[in-house]
């Protein structure tokens, strides 16, 4: 297809494009005759990407560019999905006492090896992704104990997990012919599952939101309530 259809197709404007393309994001089209260049499915799949990113998760090009090049390397080397949930879920660094660093260590440790244990977690030190939520339930953890319960129990994120895991059967049973396998492109199941964590995430927060006020509401006017 020539650039003007690309446009039409990614709903890109081919201003826009060529940018990209200087920039790197995008390879060049593959030229047919002078002034002239063809583009694939494949610039397109990298366009819809491009603009999950942008447009979808509003990151700047500095994290387009970051996932873009993972997907430049290996099967089993490039690691583009752990790139945009690096970028878009990083823990915001808190400056934190001698005393208050070794908490947060400690707890860390007691967050690691709960996750760590459970029966679907698949070791992987390398794991940016898994470092990150580490990171994120640590500090999540802190800041309840913090604020709102001083005696939050680690143990409880069991059974948040488990309700993860329920949720994750749900959403993946509809995509099972979407997991890549080796010798696969990346582009598209990276931009689903990147679509998919964004997009997903404040479908589960509603519910369970709305799960929170209507057991309050309940309890409070002496309702019974729904078993598990």
């Amino acid at each position: 297809m020539r650039i003007s259809e690309l446009s039409r197709r990614s709903g890109v404007p081919t201003s826009t494009i060529k940018f990209y393309i200087r920039e790197g994001l995008i390879p060049a089209g593959a030229c047919s005759q002078r002034n002239q260049a063809r583009y694939d499915e494949t610039h397109l799949q990298r366009l819809d990407l491009i603009r999950a990113l942008r447009e979808v998760a509003g990151q700047p090009l500095e994290v387009v560019r970051a996932v873009i090049e993972q997907l430049g390397k290996p099967w089993g080397e490039g690691d583009p999905v752990g790139a945009a949930i690096e970028a878009i879920h990083r823990v915001p660094e808190r400056d934190r006492s001698g005393a208050e660093q070794a908490e947060y260590d400690a707890l860390r440790a007691q967050v690691a090896e709960l996750v760590n244990g459970l029966p679907w977690h698949v070791p992987d030190e390398a794991d940016r992704a898994h470092a990150l939520e580490l990171d994120r339930i640590t500090d999540a953890v802190l800041q309840l104990r913090r604020y709102i319960d001083p005696d939050f129990d680690i143990a409880v994120l069991r059974d948040f997990a488990a309700g993860a895991w329920r949720i994750s059967e749900a959403a993946i049973e509809r995509n099972e012919d979407r997991v890549p396998m080796p010798g696969d492109d990346l582009i598209d199941p990276t931009r689903t599952a990147i679509l998919g964590m964004l997009l997903l995430e404040p479908l589960v927060m509603t519910f369970v939101r709305s799960a929170l006020t209507m057991r309050s509401i309940r309890i409070s006017n002496g309702l019974p309530l729904p078993p598990s």
